[in-house]
């Protein structure tokens, strides 16, 4: 751990409490708004395409299986802004109350939702490059069930990693020293700081498991997908070339890793500074530069799979139909509803 003095590496003097809460109600509140709202409406019509479109195929079940943890992302988002929104801080009126119920009914959770959906994102990198370096032998390899057992198996994987920090800690009556009087916080077991830490490792793990492998593989991808598609390949070697469904499919997955790798940065900084700073925990000396960074992953985090749906939306003709299918039947019934009320 870093042992420099927490005054001159967390910026202790200029990040005031009132500066974070600047950044909790602009990062926290309205921005989590937005971008919760409109990646849970998105996400959720991805979870209903896919169960359309059938769970007897592989990519299928990855993409349905990162569409419902998305959604789960997106509602928690919804749940942040909640918490954080000046009216029920108003009623509330004690920001460590806000704290305790955020850093426990949401932030785990929101940990779980993210952390399968980086794994699924590695997984669909991963099944897309055995696809085009192994086409004859990549149903034996990647078949739905498989998939499915995969799928499963990570997220409960993820789950119990951070069972114990739901058992490190839980919602009760603290005294606040400050106040002189007893609030609703985090009451602490004797065993908390190794739970948690567990758990932070395990999170972290996951995380910086998924980045890498979704960036070793998307170029791996990239390299093999430009090797067939190059012009003297496909000269030589016809029975080589990729269909026009298997280059959009390929060209798809490759932006879906790169848009989550632009988006992880902040989850990264986050993690380097939770790994070699000192005091950078939610009770430590550098609490407010941790509310500050935790406030930008989130946003950034669920914005992968807003842009995540417009991709496929542009580049999968059988996703885009069934949600144009799904559109009309939508406005027909308020054309209905609106002739049925005149």
């Amino acid at each position: 751990m870093n042992q420099t003095s927490p005054d001159v590496t967390c910026f202790t003097g200029d990040i005031t409490d009132g500066l974070v809460e600047i950044f909790f109600t602009v990062n926290f509140f309205a921005l989590n708004a937005i971008i919760g709202s409109v990646g849970l409406v998105v996400n959720v019509i991805k979870v209903i395409v896919f169960f359309q479109l059938g769970l007897n195929d592989s990519t299928n079940i990855s993409f349905f299986v990162l569409s419902l943890a998305d959604a789960g992302i997106g509602l928690l988002m919804l749940g942040f802004s909640v918490v954080f929104n000046p009216l029920f801080q108003q009623t509330i009126s004690n920001i460590d109350v806000e704290f305790a119920i955020s850093y426990y009914c949401v932030s785990w959770p929101y940990s779980v939702f993210s952390r399968v959906a980086a794994l699924m994102t590695a997984v669909i990198t991963v099944e897309r490059f055995l696809c085009i370096t192994f086409p004859l032998k990549v149903k034996e390899i990647m078949n739905p069930t498989i998939t499915a057992i995969t799928s499963i198996t990570l997220t409960f994987l993820v789950l119990a990693t951070v069972i114990p920090a739901f058992v490190a800690t839980h919602l009760g009556p603290v005294f606040n020293e400050k106040l002189n009087e007893t609030i609703l916080g985090l009451v602490q077991t004797e065993y908390r700081v190794q739970l948690e830490t567990f758990s932070y490792f395990f999170l972290a793990f996951f995380q910086i498991l998924s980045i890498v492998v979704i960036t070793v593989f998307t170029i791996a991808l990239t390299h093999r997908f430009l090797q067939i598609t190059s012009w003297r390949n496909q000269v030589s070697n016809k029975s080589g070339e990729l269909s026009g469904k298997d280059k959009r499919l390929v060209k798809m997955v490759i932006l879906l890793s790169i848009s989550f790798l632009l988006f992880s940065i902040p989850a990264i900084v986050f993690i380097f500074f939770a790994e070699f700073q000192a005091g950078f925990t939610i009770i430590g000396a550098c609490k407010n530069l941790y509310f500050i960074f935790s406030s930008f992953i989130f946003p950034t985090d669920a914005m992968n799979s807003i842009v995540s749906f417009f991709l496929l939306v542009h580049m999968s003709s059988k996703f885009q139909h069934v949600v144009n299918v799904m559109l009309r039947v939508v406005m027909r019934g308020k054309k209905n509803k609106r002739q049925t009320e005149e």
